[in-house]
C-alpha cells in the first residue's frame, strides 16, 4: 500500500492521547518554542516498542507486532538527505497503514538543517522523530553519523546541535537511541545535555560502540542503563522517560529488563525477530506472575490479591499460628512482606487479546509458526518493502528467524533458501505448522516444497562455485601484497530496476562490456534473460544472482557496499578496481585468464569464463626457466 504523498501542511497526527497532566508538562517544557510552531504532541505510549532495524522493522512485521502487544514501533534507518531529495525513496521508506500507529521515524545523518527538512517531511505521518546515535556498523563511521557520531566532543556538540534544531521547529516531540559511552560518566553527563537540548524519549542500548565488523561483544551492561535511569529521575523539573534495550530475547529477559533497570519501557530488536509475539508472552508472563503471588499472599491470610479477598480459613489460620507459635508466626510474616515486594516489583503491562480460533501456545499466544504465516498474509496485502523482487528475501529472512527451531526439526532450512515467492514461502511455513500440530501436510505443499529441493542443490553448488572463486582470488590477492578482497570487491552492488531495462535494450554485441565495467560481480545471463541455465545444471554458476533493487536506489554509486569501506577511493583503489573489473569483465570471453606467476613453474587461471580455461604459460624467476600450467577452469560463465 503506497504511503500518501508527504505534505509539510498536513495537521493528521498519528498516537494515541495521553493524561491531561502530561499535557501540561509538555507544553511547560516547550514554552520557548517559536510563535509560528504549535506545542509539541504528547508523548505516544512506550512500554513495549519494536526497534528500528534496517530492512525488518517494515510495515509487515510492525503490523505484526503491534497486534502482540508492541504498543509503539520505529521504522528502519532512514538516510535524512535521501529522504528530503528522492521522492520514491520517501515513498518507500515510509510506507504505512491503518493500525500502523504511533510509529517512530528513525533517521540518521549529521546536518541539522537536511535533518530538519527530512522531519518535517516525515511530521504529518508519525507520532514521534528519533535520531539515530547508536549505528556502529562502517557505513555510519563513512557516514559519519550513529554512534560515530558520539565519539568526541566535537561530533557530540553536532548531534546537541541536530536535536536542539528539531525540538524547536517540530510539532512533534524529538527521541535519540544512543549507545553507552567508553566511560559512565561521560554517557550521564551526554544524557543530561540531551536531555536538556530538547529529547524528550531516550532509548539506551546498553553495550559499547565496539567495531565496524563486531556490533556486539558479550551481554548488554544494564546496570549502566539503570545508572542512567536514575540520573534521569534524580533531575528537576520534567521527567524523560528512558527504554532499556539490549539483553531481550524472551518474554523472561523483557521482564528482567524492566526490573534490573526501572526503565520507563523495554525496547527489542532480535528477541522481536525470533518471536514478534514477545511483548504479548511477557505481559501474560507477568499476569501469571502476579495471579501466583497473590494466590501466595492470600494462603498466608492476608488480602489484598483477588477480587475474593484473602482466604478466611488461612486468616483463621494465621490468628491461630501468632498465638501457639510466636516464631513461626515472625518467619510467616518475614515471607509475607518478601512476597508483597516481589508482587509490587513486577512490571505492569498491557494485556494482549489472544488470537481466535488458533491453537496457542504461551499465554493463549499463537505458535511461531503460526505467526509466520500471518506475518506472509500480511505481506501479501501491504507488499513487505517496495512491492518490487527485494520484497522475497526479506520476507525469507523473517520467516528463518521466527520458524528457526521447526525448520531445524522439518530439515527445511534449504529449500526455505531456495523459495523465490511468498507462495513457496507459505508451502515451507504451512507444513512446520502441519508438523507443530501433528497434521499432515496438503498435497499442493508437499509437491512444492519437492519441486525448492532440486533448486536448493542448485543453490548450493551455486554457492560452492562461488566460494571457489573468492579463494581463488583471494589468494592472488596474497601474492601480490593486496587486500584479499582486490578482485571481487568491484561491481557487488546489484543493478537497478532502471538498469536492467536499460540491458536489455542494448544491442548484444554491446551488452558484455557494459555490463562488466559496472557489475561484474553479477550474472549477466540472469539479469539480460530472467534466468541463467548454467546456474540450474549440474555445473554451477558464481556469479551473483541477486534480484535487482528498486529504482529509488538508481544513482548509488557501483562500488563495494559502504559497510566494506570506510573512506573515499583513493586513486590506486580506483586503479586496483579498474584492473578487478577488467579480470572480471573476461567472464563471457569463452576462456579463464591465465596469470603467470614469478619465480614459480604455473599459471593460475582466473575470472569466472565459460567454457574450459585455457593453459597458462609463466616464466619462472631466477635462472629464468620456463614453466607451464593448466589454467583455471572457466566455470560459471552466463
Amino acid at each position: 500500500m503506497k504511503v500518501p504523498a508527504l505534505s509539510t501542511h498536513s495537521k493528521k497526527r498519528s498516537g494515541a492521547p495521553a493524561a491531561g497532566s502530561a499535557k501540561k508538562k509538555q507544553k511547560a517544557s516547550r514554552a520557548a518554542l517559536p510563535s509560528h510552531v504549535t506545542p509539541v504532541r504528547p508523548l505516544p505510549p512506550h512500554r513495549l516498542v519494536l526497534a528500528p532495524m534496517v530492512g525488518a522493522s517494515e510495515l509487515p512485521f510492525r503490523l505484526l507486532s503491534r497486534k502482540y502487544g508492541a504498543d509503539l514501533c520505529y521504522t528502519p534507518m532512514i538516510y535524512s538527505s535521501r529522504f528530503v531529495e528522492d521522492d520514491a525513496y520517501r515513498q518507500a521508506e515510509l510506507r504505512t497503514a491503518p493500525g500502523d500507529a504511533p510509529l517512530v521515524a528513525h533517521f540518521c545523518g549529521n546536518c541539522p538543517a537536511t535533518l530538519l527538512k527530512a522531519a518535517r517531511l516525515a511530521e504529518p505521518h508519525v507520532c514521534a522523530v528519533d535520531l539515530n546515535l547508536g549505528c556502529p556498523q562502517r557505513v555510519a563511521h563513512s557516514g559519519n553519523f550513529g554512534s560515530y557520531l558520539c565519539a568526541t566532543a566535537e561530533g557530540r556538540a553536532t548531534v546537541l546541535s541536530i536535536v536542539r534544531t528539531l525540538s524547536s521547529h517540530l510539532r512533534v516531540p524529538v527521541f535519540c537511541k544512543i549507545r553507552l559511552l567508553d566511560e559512565l560518566d561521560e554517557t550521564l553527563s551526554f544524557v543530561r545535555q540531551l536531555r536538556d537540548a530538547g529529547c524528550a524519549l531516550l532509548a539506551v542500548h546498553g553495550r559499547y560502540r565496539g567495531s565496524a565488523t563486531r556490533r556486539r561483544d558479550g551481554p548488554a551492561h544494564l546496570e549502566q542503563v539503570a545508572a542512567v535511569v536514575a540520573e534521569v529521575k534524580r533531575a528537576a523539573g520534567e521527567q524523560m522517560p528512558v527504554l532499556s534495550n539490549g539483553n531481550v530475547r524472551s518474554a523472561a529477559d523483557l521482564l528482567s529488563a524492566l526490573a534490573a533497570t526501572g526503565a520507563d519501557g523495554v525496547m527489542s530488536a532480535e528477541g522481536a525477530l525470533d518471536d514478534p509475539a514477545i511483548f504479548g508472552r511477557a505481559a501474560a508472563e507477568a499476569a501469571q506472575r502476579k495471579r501466583k503471588l497473590r494466590k501466595r499472599i492470600d494462603a498466608l491470610g492476608e488480602g489484598g490479591g483477588g477480587a475474593g479477598g484473602a482466604d478466611p480459613t488461612a486468616a483463621k489460620r494465621s490468628t491461630l499460628l501468632k498465638s501457639v507459635d510466636p516464631t513461626a508466626a515472625k518467619k510467616s510474616a518475614k515471607r509475607l512482606k518478601r512476597l508483597k515486594r516481589e508482587l509490587a516489583a513486577l512490571p505492569k503491562l498491557p494485556k494482549v487479546a489472544a488470537a481466535a480460533g488458533s491453537s496457542t501456545s504461551g499465554g493463549g499466544l499463537p505458535t511461531r509458526p503460526q505467526l509466520a504465516l500471518e506475518y506472509l498474509a500480511l505481506c501479501e496485502k501491504h507488499g513487505v518493502l517496495s512491492g518490487g523482487p527485494s520484497d522475497v528475501p526479506c520476507a525469507r529472512f523473517h520467516v528463518r528467524r521466527i520458524c528457526r527451531d521447526a525448520l531445524a526439526e522439518t530439515r527445511l532450512l534449504p529449500r526455505l533458501e531456495a523459495a523465490s515467492s511468498l507462495a513457496q514461502l507459505g508451502a515451507i511455513v504451512r507444513a512446520c505448522v502441519a508438523h507443530a500440530e501433528g497434521g499432515v501436510v496438503a498435497l499442493e505443499d508437499a509437491e512444492a516444497i519437492e519441486a525448492l529441493g532440486w533448486r536448493a542443490e542448485c543453490e548450493r553448488r551455486n554457492r560452492d562455485k562461488r566460494k571457489e572463486f573468492e579463494a581463488r582470488m583471494a589468494r592472488k590477492a596474497r601474492r601480490e601484497g593486496k587486500p584479499d578482497d582486490t578482485y571481487f570487491r568491484a561491481g557487488r552492488v546489484p543493478p537497478t530496476d532502471l538498469q536492467v531495462a536499460q540491458l536489455r535494450a542494448m544491442p548484444e554485441q554491446e551488452r558484455m562490456g557494459w555490463w562488466s565495467a559496472r557489475f561484474g560481480q553479477h550474472c549477466l545471463a540472469f539479469h539480460a534473460t530472467g534466468t541463467c541455465v548454467r546456474s540450474e545444471s549440474e555445473h554451477g554458476c558464481a556469479f551473483l544472482h541477486a534480484p535487482p533493487t528498486a529504482a529509488a536506489v538508481a544513482e548509488e554509486p557501483n562500488v563495494a557496499p559502504s559497510w566494506l569501506r570506510e573512506s573515499e577511493e583513493t586513486p590506486e583503489e580506483a586503479r586496483l578496481v579498474a584492473a578487478a573489473a577488467g579480470e572480471v569483465g573476461t567472464a563471457g570471453a569463452g576462456a579463464a585468464a591465465a596469470e603467470p606467476q614469478a619465480g614459480r613453474g604455473n599459471g593460475k587461471g582466473l575470472g569466472p569464463g565459460a567454457g574450459k580455461g585455457g593453459r597458462g604459460q609463466g616464466k619462472g624467476g631466477g635462472k629464468g626457466a620456463r614453466g607451464k600450467g593448466k589454467g583455471g577452469k572457466g566455470h560459471f560463465g552466463p
